[in-house]
């Protein structure tokens, strides 16, 4: 079974021609030790902010992330996806894999219940996160027992349960940016248990990218530069080996640049600016079709660190200057061409 052999060639190149955009739209940002929050969010704002980030174009496809604590958690997931599946947006869901006794028995069956229930409600479905990250508990799922076999086989029953349902909702996965994932412990164990139906199976490929945030700091003429040279790596050394082909597309499911005392709201709106504008030159070579934003709004804007002041609003919505740069992007890169 192949999934992604639905996109024909034309339906490809069409896929090509603009970049979906997204956002999570919360004001929260995982840690190395938990979660960084704040003032609790204000869904009027939320709205409003998408609205004017939108414009008359397409509206923001919003990302949002279900934590799978186990057996004892389905039912609280189950809830909370019915709540989204009620609210009027598009949303591309991370189905997060965070359960210290390693029931991957359980976790696929809450994976296909969530397909057969609304694969045809949402956009994506992103089966585990960031499962090559072992040292975030509180924000990936590589620190927990059997990650590859929640990825590959999560990623399989999906694809199964979408084809029997005849469902539309996009499969596939997001990683973390690995710089040297030859020394990482997932690939092996995915190329093991994944043969040729773990890349049969997937309609995308997902990075979490955040280039000029975590490692060294860039110029602005580097930081355009970093973006083909991330997209290279990820497909000929994370990707291919594992058999997966270009012509399964690429998402960036998670990008995003904080603020702080060392890290200025115009250096924000001018590395955002540059980011997307690197991906939008090599999205055709690099088949990306997805880019998405980490955070609309910070966790809490009284604290100088980066993981509290990634939005592109402060905790109370008022705009940085990157909220108005991007809605200016998304306008001018959102359209096709003519």
């Amino acid at each position: 079974m192949n999934t992604h052999s639905a996109h024909d060639d034309d339906s490809a190149a069409s896929s090509r021609d603009t970049l979906r955009f997204g956002v999570f739209p919360l004001g929260l940002a995982g840690t190395p030790d938990g979660l960084a929050s704040g003032p609790p969010d204000d869904p009027d704002q939320i709205a409003a902010a998408l609205d004017r980030l939108a414009g008359p174009a397409r509206p923001w496809l919003i990302r949002m992330y279900v934590v799978w604590f186990g057996a004892g958690s389905t039912r609280r997931c189950l809830a909370e996806l019915a709540r989204l599946a009620g609210a009027p947006a598009d949303f591309d869901i991370a189905l997060c894999y965070r359960d210290r006794s390693g029931d991957v028995g359980a976790w696929l069956e809450f994976v296909a219940e969530v397909v057969t229930r609304w694969g045809r409600r949402f956009s994506a479905l992103q089966i585990t996160s960031e499962a090559n990250l072992a040292d975030f508990p509180g924000a990936s799922d590589g620190d927990y027992p059997r990650v590859a076999e929640a990825l590959v086989h999560g990623v399989i029953k999906a694809a199964s349960i979408k084809h029997d349902q005849r469902a539309t909702a996009e499969i596939g996965f997001a990683v973390a940016f690995d710089p040297r994932p030859q020394a990482s412990f997932l690939w092996p164990q995915v190329r093991q248990l994944g043969g040729s139906d773990f890349p049969d199976a997937l309609d995308y490929a997902g990075i979490d990218m955040y280039p000029d945030v975590f490692g060294p700091r860039m110029t602005l003429t580097r930081l355009g530069e970093a973006i083909g040279l991330i997209f290279k790596v990820f497909r000929e050394r994370i990707l291919q080996p594992i058999g997966i082909d270009p012509d399964v597309p690429l998402h960036i499911c998670e990008n995003g640049w904080p603020t702080g005392s060392q890290r200025s709201k115009e250096q924000q709106a001018d590395a955002l600016e540059t980011i997307i504008r690197g991906v939008h030159a090599a999205r055709q070579e690099f088949n990306v079709t997805h880019w998405e934003l980490f955070t609309l709004r910070d966790a809490d804007s009284s604290k100088d660190d980066v993981f509290h002041q990634f939005g592109i609003l402060k905790d109370d919505y008022t705009p940085k200057p990157a909220f108005d740069r991007l809605a200016r992007l998304y306008s001018e890169l959102s359209q096709p061409p003519a």
